[in-house]
């Protein structure tokens, strides 16, 4: 008996790397490692490596087996943050000074992105702005086209969320509200300080072009 646990702890511990390897979408490091060799991924990868991947995976596992009272997702705590910060704003009517202020915080960041658009070109904005590390916890995914970039949006399912579970004179405004007070302006203001120039068309699925 405690063979046949050994092994399928083995197995739960191997067949789990291997499916966080699919995941990291590595077929370069697989193609170097060699054809049947996948040990030798897992010994070089800096991912499944860090001492804090049982707990990553732990907190990933709970956040999505809830589902009380709704599916939760791995964005819920930033997305509602967000919107409740936009409704307190627009209360006081000092929605577009936050916009302001934000980009103004965001712009040592944004310089160092400006020089690398200037270098390697405009596609390098979107870049910065949707797939580098503002945004690994706010979006599900990304799909990265040439000039274009586009994404589930974050808000729509979390706001329907908070006006249903939680203080509904907190949560006002509706979903046209986020894309006029925050998304638009906050995204077009990025791309100004970066040096680029963008079209936001908003939806289910945002999608942010290249003007």
């Amino acid at each position: 008996m405690n063979e046949r646990r050994n092994f399928a702890r083995q197995t739960l511990k191997w067949g789990g790397a291997l499916t966080l390897l699919s995941m990291l979408n590595l077929p370069g490091r697989v193609r170097a490692a060699g054809p049947g060799n996948p040990l030798q991924v897992l010994k070089e990868n800096k991912f499944l490596q860090r001492d804090d991947m049982a707990d990553a995976l732990k907190s990933l596992y709970m956040t999505y087996d809830s589902t009380t009272p709704y599916p939760h997702k791995f964005n819920d705590v930033l997305s509602k943050g967000q919107l409740r910060v936009l409704g307190f704003l627009m209360k006081k009517g000092m929605d577009r000074e936050y916009v302001e202020h934000y980009v103004m915080l965001m712009s040592p960041v944004l310089k160092r992105l400006k020089k690398l658009v200037e270098k390697e070109g405009p596609d390098k904005g979107l870049w910065g702005m949707f797939e580098d590390t503002p945004s690994y916890q706010l979006f599900e995914r990304i799909d990265e086209k040439q000039g274009e970039r586009s994404f589930p949006c974050p808000y729509k399912g979390a706001l329907e969320n908070c006006k249903k579970w939680m203080r509904a004179e907190d949560f006002f405004f509706e979903w046209q509200d986020v894309h006029e007070k925050w998304c638009i302006p906050i995204w077009t203001g990025f791309a100004k300080e970066i040096g680029i120039k963008i079209i936001v068309q908003p939806g289910d699925m945002c999608t942010v072009k290249l003007a």
